[in-house]
C-alpha cells in the first residue's frame, strides 16, 4: 500500500479542522486508560470539570496505556486532547492532530502543551516521613532502573536520607543492560513479574527490620514476592510502601501493601482547565506541573513500629490510640510507670522527638487528612482532634506548615475541591 493512502486527502483534513473550528462546543479527546486506578482518579477530575462546562463534549478512548490513537479517530475533529503519552509514537500521532494537549503521564512534554504529573520528590518526602515516623534505620529503594519517573522518585528518597546521615540500599536491575526495552514502562512491569533472582539475593542480603520504598505499587508487589521467596517476612523484617494506591494491586499483594496516594483527581480537573486556555489560545509558559500526593493509605505491609526499646513502642501505641482524645504526655508517662524525664530521654534517643511533638505530630497528620477530605470549620476538626480550641490548633499547625490551616485547604484542593463531606 502506498504510504499516502493511510491518511486521508489534505483537503478532507483541512474540511474536518474547518468544521471544528464552526462549532460552538469544545470537541475534546480523552486519550487517558481506565484499567489503572492512576488513570480513573485523572478521569474523575476531568469529569468534574465538565459537569461545570456543558460546552465540552468529551469523548474517551478506551485503550491500554500504549496502544497509539486509532486511525478512525484520528481522522475525526477534536479542539484538544488530554492524553496519558507513555511513548515517541504516540506523541507524533497528536503532534499530526495539530491542536492543544496536555500529558497527565509527565514522561513527554506535547509540543507546545503542558505535561502533568506526580511530584517525585514529594512522594519521597512522604516515604521518608512514613518510615521515619516508624523508627526505620535502614533505608532501601526498589524501583525499574532506567525509566525517569523511578530514577527522580530513587534520586529524592536518597537526597532525604543522605541529609539525614541515612544511606539507602538500591536495587539496581539487570534491565539496564536492555536498552531496548529501559524506556518502556509495560514492558519493565512485565518483566518484573517473573521472579528476578538477582532481587531475591539483594532482598536477602538487607538488614532488618528496614523501610523500603518502592517506584510503584506494580513494583512494591513484586518485591514483596520476591521478599517470600527470600524467605523474609513483611513487615516485621522487610516494610513496603508503594506509589498509586491502586486499590485493587495493593489489596492482592501479600501482605495488603501501604501506598502513597497520587492527587489524580486534581491532577485531571486542572489538566482540563490548562487545556481550556490553551484552546482559548493563551499562552502558558510552565510546560512541567508538578502536583504533591495526598497521603499515605497504610496497610499490614508497613503497619508496625520499628522501635526495639519496649516502653517507647508502648507509648506510641497509647499516643495514636488517644491522641484525639486530648491525652497529654503526663498521662501518658503515668499509664507506663516510668518518669516523664526518662520517657523524655527515651523519646529523644530513639526518634529524635519528644513526647509532646509527637502527640502533635499524630493530631497534625490527622487535621491535614480532615482538611483535605471534608469541608468541616476549624472548631469542628480541633474539637475532632484533641485540640482544646481552634487557636490552639492554627499555632501548632503552623509549626508543621508555612501556612494556616485554611490557606492548607485552599492550596491542596484549588478549584478541585470535591466538598464530599457536610459542615457536621
Amino acid at each position: 500500500m502506498n504510504r499516502s493512502t493511510k491518511q486521508p486527502p489534505r483537503s478532507s483534513r483541512m474540511a474536518t479542522q474547518s468544521i471544528a473550528s464552526t462549532r460552538s462546543e469544545k470537541r475534546v479527546l480523552l486519550l487517558v486508560e481506565s484499567s489503572r486506578a492512576y488513570g480513573r482518579g485523572c478521569l474523575q477530575g476531568i469529569a468534574s470539570y465538565l459537569r461545570t462546562h456543558p460546552e465540552w463534549e468529551a469523548v474517551h478512548l478506551e485503550r491500554g496505556l500504549s496502544e497509539n490513537v486509532p486511525r478512525e479517530v484520528r481522522r475525526q475533529p477534536f479542539d484538544g486532547v488530554i492524553a496519558r503519552i507513555e511513548n515517541r509514537t504516540i506523541e507524533k500521532t497528536l503532534a499530526e492532530m495539530n491542536v492543544p494537549v496536555v500529558d497527565l503521564r509527565g514522561m513527554i512534554t506535547p509540543s507546545g502543551g503542558v505535561a502533568f504529573d506526580t511530584d517525585p520528590v514529594a512522594c519521597a518526602e512522604k516515604a521518608f516521613e512514613h518510615f521515619s515516623e516508624r523508627g526505620f534505620r535502614h533505608l532501601a529503594f526498589c524501583g525499574y532502573q532506567g525509566l525517569a519517573f523511578s530514577d527522580e522518585r530513587c534520586a529524592g528518597f536518597c537526597d532525604l536520607a543522605d541529609a539525614q546521615g541515612v544511606s539507602v540500599h538500591v536495587y539496581e536491575s539487570g534491565a539496564r543492560n536492555d536498552r531496548t526495552r529501559l524506556n518502556d514502562t509495560i514492558a519493565r512491569e512485565a518483566n518484573g513479574e517473573h521472579p528476578e533472582r538477582e532481587m531475591i539475593q539483594w532482598i536477602s542480603a538487607l538488614p532488618s527490620p528496614i523501610g523500603l520504598f518502592a517506584c510503584n505499587d506494580i513494583r512494591g508487589r513484586q518485591v514483596l514476592r520476591a521478599v517470600q521467596l527470600a524467605g523474609r517476612v513483611s513487615p516485621e523484617e522487610i516494610a513496603v510502601l508503594g506509589v498509586d494506591d491502586d486499590e485493587v494491586i495493593c489489596e492482592l499483594a501479600h501482605p495488603s501493601m501501604s501506598s502513597i496516594e497520587p492527587d489524580t483527581y486534581r491532577m485531571g480537573f486542572e489538566a482540563a482547565q490548562t487545556l481550556s486556555r490553551l484552546m482559548d489560545g493563551e499562552a502558558i509558559e510552565e510546560q512541567r506541573i508538578l502536583i504533591p500526593p495526598t497521603r499515605v493509605m497504610v496497610r499490614q505491609s508497613t503497619d508496625l513500629l520499628a522501635v526495639e526499646d519496649p516502653e517507647v513502642a508502648k507509648a506510641i501505641h497509647l499516643i495514636r490510640s488517644k491522641a484525639f482524645d486530648g491525652i497529654s504526655v503526663a498521662e501518658v508517662a503515668n499509664h507506663l510507670a516510668i518518669s516523664r524525664v526518662t520517657m523524655e530521654r527515651k523519646f529523644r534517643a530513639v526518634l529524635g522527638r519528644s513526647p509532646r511533638e509527637e502527640i502533635e505530630r499524630v493530631r497534625i497528620n490527622q487535621v491535614r487528612l480532615l482538611l483535605t477530605e471534608t469541608n468541616y470549620s476549624l472548631s469542628k476538626i480541633a474539637r475532632m482532634t484533641g485540640f482544646s480550641n481552634d487557636s490552639y490548633l492554627v499555632t501548632a499547625f503552623r509549626r508543621h506548615e508555612t501556612c494556616t490551616p485554611g490557606q492548607y485547604r485552599k492550596q491542596l484542593k484549588g478549584a478541585a475541591a470535591p466538598g464530599n463531606a457536610s459542615e457536621e
